[in-house]
């Protein structure tokens, strides 16, 4: 089981982009809950203006990516293994 046998499945990218979507919405209203207590003015104002927008939308977009494509590989991984096995 290659990585680019792996990566190559279909669905693979479609996956890794809804997740990391998923995981951005639930990572900023999990953040939003706790250090803003849903203020999201407050939130907004912070992270969205001036210099650190594109830091937070960078970082954001990168750690959604990372978190993404390491759970849907294993999951897509897995799932070959056991295709292969069941061969």
């Amino acid at each position: 089981m290659s990585f680019k046998e792996v990566i190559s499945v279909k669905g693979f990218w479609k996956s890794v982009i809804f997740l990391a979507i998923a995981f951005i919405i639930i990572y900023n209203l999990i953040n939003i809950g706790f250090s803003y207590n849903f203020n999201f003015d407050a939130f907004i104002d912070e992270k969205l203006t001036g210099t650190m927008a594109l830091r937070f939308i960078v970082a954001n977009l990168i750690g959604g990516f990372i978190y993404g494509f390491i759970v849907v590989f294993l999951q897509f991984r897995g799932k070959l293994k056991r295709e292969q096995k069941e061969r």
